[in-house]
Parts: structure tokens; sequence; C-alpha cells
């Protein structure tokens, strides 16, 4: 009877931390937009994932949690679950056979945007214009009023729009290089409807493109970039990254520099020269990002090694006073539940760089989660040749999300010095951590990272960063959680090892016994 009664208790606790727990989910789950991301083919022959990559990161920017699926896979109804959606045409040979979808996406009153060519006769009526098909033609992309341009590669075919109504928001102009003075527009926007006729992943189209996307979903804002120095290692020339931080403070240029680490060997000399270097870096107004670990034979129960390995990164970091205001690594790495969980979760704010040639998958769900702050990484090159007039002045370029531009770690002198040259050509008004960037939260394990106008705090406490090597600090170990299943089960390992030790005890005080007992038989009397 009584153990019936424990029981009933036990269940009645499960039942009232459900009652209370679930509305909350629900509750937030419903104040985050949610957006499908559909597209007909990755295309990898034209780089299409990268497009699929950048759309991810761009929504994850604008704080919208997307779901990324091929059309293939989607089911009727699904869109209901959504309040926007994405049409990403990578293949446009082919035609976009899933009339689920079209029938769903046309019944769809909520933001949805059509990114490629085949554009329907729908869509078309949706956004009150008429499409008009262009073919090999070469176009420069120009703002509206700003007179920032860049030319764009050639294009063998192209769908735009022509008879706009009064009411469609435009952003940036297409001019063909041909004599004509005809112009058509890149970014549209009628309503809840908008259409890019194609999307690149670096230079101004990319940046209009984020404009138009962030004005669809309502969720447009004005950011200057962040210069990131990345691909730096413990084995990178420290004394170049050095070099680079000096002239970059001298200069009054605020930065980042993505790096990764080890876990273990914080004592040896290299590490240490490695961490000063870093130390320096952030005396000289630089902030860090931990890139994530190379990935290889990983799977779906990789979490805890994983979990582990980040924790074991950030704490000895944080002994040798390096302090990353967030953690950096491949798209990729969002549209995974492993590497989501059990690294990028540990951070308010990431760095999304773009994906390699190869990507690994540990448990691939598409199911990307949202930050206080997400920044686009993008090569500064394909910025290089955005001009206005002779000088692109500090004020012509405008981010509609987080964004960081990004150069490579310089692995020789001359390779410094052309870094140097492309950043003071560039002479832009670049994002300052100091001013601009929000608290920034780092957990691992036990131990908290902050960041703040400037200030470091380790365990809610301000910390100052010194240029020696500091005295060694010992954080907290990590802990794993521990439920009444795993107390149960540590107990009763505890009482088996008593039990058996006092069984085998017992057994060799019987041989003891037994062997003597045997000698003396032969023993004369």
């Amino acid at each position: 009877m009584r153990k019936a009664s424990w029981w009933l208790v036990l269940a009645s606790l499960v039942m009232t931390m459900m009652v209370v727990t679930i509305p909350k989910t629900v509750q937030a789950a419903e104040n985050s937009k949610q957006v499908l991301l559909v597209y007909d083919s990755q295309n990898v022959a034209d780089h299409g994932q990268a497009k699929i990559a950048a759309v991810q990161r761009i929504l994850t920017g604008l704080h919208v949690r997307v779901t990324t699926m091929a059309a293939e896979d989607y089911r009727a109804g699904e869109l209901a679950d959504y309040s926007g959606v994405v049409t990403l045409i990578n293949w446009p040979q082919t035609k976009l056979d899933n009339a689920a979808f079209v029938r769903d996406r046309n019944r769809f009153n909520s933001p949805q945007l059509h990114i490629g060519m085949n554009l329907t006769a729908t869509e078309a009526q949706r956004l009150h214009a008429h499409r008009t098909n262009l073919y090999q033609q070469q176009f420069s992309l120009q703002a509206a009023h700003q007179g920032v341009q860049q030319l764009l590669p050639f294009k063998t075919s192209l769908t735009t729009l022509t008879d706009l109504p009064t009411d469609a928001t435009t952003i940036g102009w297409l001019k063909p290089q041909s004599l004509s003075d005809r112009r058509y527009p890149y970014g549209t926007i009628v309503g809840h409807y908008g259409y890019l006729p194609f999307l690149s992943t670096g230079g101004y189209a990319f940046m209009l493109a984020t404009q138009t996307i962030a004005t669809l979903f309502g969720t447009s804002g004005h950011y200057q970039p962040l210069l990131t120095i990345a691909k730096v290692t413990p084995y990178s020339n420290l004394e170049l990254l050095d070099q680079l931080s000096a002239w970059l403070y001298a200069q009054g240029i605020p930065f980042a520099v993505s790096t990764t680490t080890v876990g273990d060997n914080g004592s040896f000399k290299a590490y240490q020269r490695f961490a000063k270097v870093l130390r320096r870096v952030e005396n000289r107004g630089g902030v860090i990002f931990l890139k994530t670990p190379v990935v290889g034979g990983v799977t779906a129960s990789s979490g805890p090694g994983l979990n582990k390995l980040m924790n074991s990164y950030l704490i000895q970091f944080a002994q040798n006073q390096v302090y990353p205001v967030g953690i950096s690594s491949s798209a990729y790495w969002n549209q995974d539940r492993v590497y989501r969980t059990n690294s990028l979760a540990k951070a308010n704010q990431v760095l999304l760089l773009p994906n390699p040639a190869t990507t690994t998958y540990a448990h691939q769900d598409n199911q990307a989660t949202i930050f206080k702050q997400a920044f686009y990484g993008i090569s500064a090159t394909s910025f290089e040749s955005v001009k206005q007039g002779a000088n692109l002045s500090r004020s012509g370029l405008d981010f509609a999300i987080p964004t960081a531009l990004t150069m490579t770690m310089p692995n020789r002198q001359a390779s410094l010095e052309d870094v140097t040259r492309r950043i003071h050509r560039m002479n832009y008004q670049w994002y300052d951590p100091t001013q601009q960037m929000p608290q920034t939260l780092i957990k691992a394990g036990t131990a908290t990272i902050g960041y703040h106008q400037g200030t470091y705090f380790l365990n809610g406490a301000a910390t100052q960063v010194t240029n020696e090597a500091p005295k060694t600090q010992t954080l907290a170990p990590v802990k794993p959680a521990q439920s009444w299943m795993n107390r149960f089960f540590k107990t009763q390992g505890v009482v088996l090892l008593v039990f058996f030790s006092l069984t085998l005890g017992i057994f060799g005080l019987f041989i003891v016994i037994g062997r003597r007992v045997y000698l003396n038989m032969f023993k004369p009397k």
C-alpha cells in the first residue's frame, strides 16, 4: 500500500511539472518567427548549396527561426505551421514538381519570398507586375540614392519585373551594360510578397538581398561591418598576428579574431606564447571568437565528447585571460542538432562562416536556432570592387544584419603588407565591439565568460587582461548534471563494490585456512 502511494505521489509531481513547463515552451515558440525555406535542388555543380546556407544565415541573423527542406520532402498542410516561406530556385531547368507545396503556397497569406528563376504567374500576379526574361547580358547593380554600384558577373538568363505598382518597394536596380537606359528592379516587395531574381553569396548584391529579406520579414536593422581576421590557429605565425593587431590599434580600427585552440598542453611554452598574443589582441581593442574544431568520424552519440572538448577549450582560455565574446563555426553547425546543442548553444553570440567544400554532419535536422546576435561571415574580397564615385565613403555600406568581413590570417611578411593595404583601401566605418556589441555570455560547465562595453567578466566579476602571463587560475571542474537515476545507479555500484570486495576477502581467508589445513595433513604427529 505504501509502495503504491509513493508511485502515485511521483506521478503527480511529473504531471505538475508538465503542466507548469509546457505553456512556457509554447509561448517561447510563439514569440519567435518561424520561416520555412524550400529549395528545388542543391545543384552542387553550380554551388547551389552555398545559396541555401546563405539564406539560412541571413534569416538567423534576423532572429528568424528557419526550417529547411527540399521541395520533394514537403507534405500537404505543413506550411500552416510557419509565419513565412522562402522559395529558392537553384536549378531553373527543372520544374518545381510538388503540387501540394505550390497549392499551399498559393493559399498562404503571410510573408513569402521567391528567389531565382521560374517565378509563377500566380506569384507575379500577387506582386501586381509583369515578368520579363532577359538573356545574355551583364548588369551593374546600383543603389537608388547612395550612388554605390558593383559590376555583376555575366548572366545567361534572368527574369525581371516590369510595370510595378506605385506602392512597390524597390531595393537596388539592375542596369544593363548595353546602350539602353532601361533599368530593372533587383529586390521587390509588394505587401507580403517579395522577389529576388538571383542571390549572390557576397558583394553588393548580397547586401541588397539581406535588406530585401529583412524588410519583407519586418526585422531590418542598420549595422557596420566587423573586420575579422579568420583562420587563426595556435600554429599560425604569431609574430605576424601581433604586428597586425598593433597596426590596427595604431590606425584606430576595431577588429575581431576567429581562432581555434587546443584542449590540453596549456602549460607548454608554445601555448603560452599563443595566449600572450591573444591577450595583446584583447588589449588593443580586438575581440576573440572561439572557432569550433574540425570534425571527422562523428555520430549522433558524439555530443558528450564535443561538449567536454568545448568546455576544455573555454576553461583553458579563461585560465590564460583569453575571454571569447562568442563562438565561430561553419554555417552547417547550426543545422545539426549535436553540434548546435553541445557547442553553439554555449554562447549567446556566434559568427557563422561559409561552409567548407565537404560538410560532415553528426545528426542533421535543418532546425536552426537563433542567438542574441549572429554575425554573417563573408570574405572582404567580394566588396573590394564596390565603388561610390572615386572612393567608397564611410557611409557607403549599410548592412541589414550583423556582418563580419573576413580576411585570412597572413602567413608571411608580404601577405601581411597586402592585408594592411587592402584594409586601408576599404576605408569603412567599422563595427566597434566596445560601443555596439550587446552584452555577451558564454557558459562552460560551471564557469561563465562575459563581455560588455570593453570590460570582460569571469563568473560575473569584472576582470583585467594583462599582457604578461597571469597567475594560474583554477576554475571549478565541469561536473555533469546528475539525476536521481544517476545517483541510484552510482549508489548501487558502490554497494556492489563493497559486497564483492567482502566476498573476495572471505574467499581469500578460506583459501589461506584451507592451505594450512591441507599442509597439516602431511605433517608427522
